[in-house]
């Protein structure tokens, strides 16, 4: 199962995630305004340091110009992009015709019960998308690491219709893994990717809430694959 921690901005939280169970970590870059963005030179560093050390560097965007992104990823050596914001499947298309050995993952925004990009989910497949993330957007509409809990309820009209793997975010917790048996059931699940839920109070990372995430969640992974090929065994 990925565990993937996003929005880090220091060297130091990158040592700190190499020696915990962590498998991925998520780096902003053109986020305007975002409170983890950083320069290219600071994705570089920190991309860099994250493959040094065993971890999968993710660049996190809301960019979705071609060059842009083309000249990001040949900067920092990144391997995967996870496209954040209201793309659309031709932009989607674009930057994958201009990035075709990345791994390409589109944010699919839920918003008062429903995924917004529902309609969308196939074209952007078709598009080029490997991986979706589903992740919950604040009541005042911010996206990213809003810490807002992600709605079971509101993934399950889609999940019928993904055809590639995907993962959850939004408010994610040691505790919200009960709470997400349809999406542990999926065999296109892949893993979690939380910010907030794996900090204190004042922002720092804690190893051991991380920890505690991936254990819930994989052991809840196990149980639900369990009963499902129980489940089946009997039918």
């Amino acid at each position: 199962m990925w565990l993937k921690v996003c929005g880090l901005t220091r060297t130091s939280e990158i040592r700190l995630l190499s020696s915990s169970p962590v498998t991925t970590v998520g780096l902003w870059y053109g986020v305007p305004d975002g409170k983890a963005d950083l320069t290219r030179d600071e994705l570089t560093t920190l991309a860099g340091l994250a493959l040094e050390r065993g971890l999968e560097p993710v660049l996190v965007t809301l960019l979705d110009d071609p060059e842009q992104l083309r000249d990001a990823v040949r900067a920092s050596g990144v391997r995967r992009v996870q496209l954040h914001g209201y793309t659309t499947p031709r932009q989607v298309a674009a930057v994958r015709a201009a990035l075709p050995d990345v791994v390409l993952l589109k944010v699919l925004h839920v918003r008062r019960g429903k995924v917004l990009e529902k309609p969308f989910v196939t074209a952007f497949e078709r598009a080029g998308t490997d991986l979706f993330l589903f992740d919950s957007v604040g009541d005042d509409g911010r996206i990213g690491s809003t810490g807002k809990p992600l709605d079971p309820a509101a993934l399950a009209p889609v999940l019928d219709t993904v055809r590639i793997p995907f993962l959850l975010a939004g408010g994610l917790t040691a505790g919200a893994a009960k709470e997400h048996g349809a999406a542990l059931r999926h065999d296109g699940f892949l893993g979690i990717d939380v910010d907030s839920g794996a900090r204190r109070p004042d922002g720092t990372l804690a190893p051991l809430i991380v920890d505690g995430i991936r254990h819930a969640w994989s052991e809840e992974l196990r149980r639900r694959r369990e009963e499902l090929r129980h489940a089946v065994a009997v039918s």
